[in-house]
């Protein structure tokens, strides 16, 4: 009774979405394994810190390669030269980030991701010299950062001092920064030397080196392929008995003559 045209079709559309539960299981733990190697190349470049030099001979100045080493550098704010990124949060408090140039001592430089501050603190200052009327610092620094890989396509803002995104080649470019630093990399900043004079702006936190739901989602479309293996069988099952019991038989199948009958 299940070899009809209409069951035939039942058991197709069944089994594709079967299929695609296993799929999108199997896609979630190959998401697993990729996060488990970023997370485990992020945790061997956190390991040791190095000068930027160093890091990008190591290299070969590739951003890709670049991302997430840990280095210090040794140079001083130039305040003047300032841009904020808009669109950020911090524990669901709305903000920016505050990108801000930085000269090394041998003159090269890059743009240092100073870190969040809330958009009620910026309202309170004008739209120029945040950095300077915030932090006050002008002396030499030591900095210890992670390099990152900024976003593209940023919109600036009609007043020139925002950009929607973390976008660092265009940072660098409305900035004129001249470094030799592949464009779209630029410093998280860490933690600095002499420490600075104010709470503002707050540092960002570590990357997230967490397995993420990969792990539970694969478990759950597993599951969810068991389930409809199991209980498409039970109801094919159920539906033969109740057939059964009624004395139902497939409109195809020739009846045989009653006995009594003839």
């Amino acid at each position: 009774m299940f070899l009809t045209p209409r069951w035939f079709a039942s058991h197709i559309f069944v089994a594709l979405l079967i299929t695609a539960f296993i799929a999108a299981g199997f896609w979630q733990i190959n998401r697993l394994g990729q996060r488990q190697a970023t997370n485990e190349r992020v945790t061997q470049r956190l390991d040791s810190v190095v000068t930027l030099d160093d890091a990008v001979a190591a290299t070969g100045g590739i951003a890709d390669e670049l991302d997430f080493r840990r280095v210090q550098v040794t140079g001083q704010f130039d305040n003047s030269r300032e841009i904020l990124i808009a669109n950020r949060s911090r524990e669901g408090v709305a903000g920016f980030w505050m990108w801000t140039v930085f000269v090394e001592d041998d003159g090269s430089e890059l743009v240092v991701n100073r870190g969040f501050i809330d958009r009620a603190a910026i309202l309170m200052l004008p739209d120029v010299g945040i950095a300077a009327r915030i932090t006050g610092e002008s002396t030499p620094l030591t900095l210890q950062g992670l390099l990152r890989l900024g976003d593209l396509d940023a919109r600036l803002s009609e007043d020139g001092n925002q950009l929607t995104r973390p976008d660092a080649e265009q940072a660098k470019a409305l900035l004129g920064v001249d470094s030799e630093l592949p464009t779209e990399i630029y410093l998280q900043l860490e933690a600095q030397e002499p420490a600075r004079r104010s709470d503002v702006p707050i540092n960002l936190p570590l990357p997230d080196l967490s397995e993420g739901p990969h792990r539970s989602y694969a478990f759950q479309w597993f599951t969810f392929a068991t389930i409809g293996v199991v209980g498409y069988g039970l109801t094919l099952r159920r539906i033969a008995r109740g057939d059964q019991a009624r004395g139902d038989v497939p409109i195809d199948e020739p009846l045989e003559p009653d006995p009594v009958a003839v």
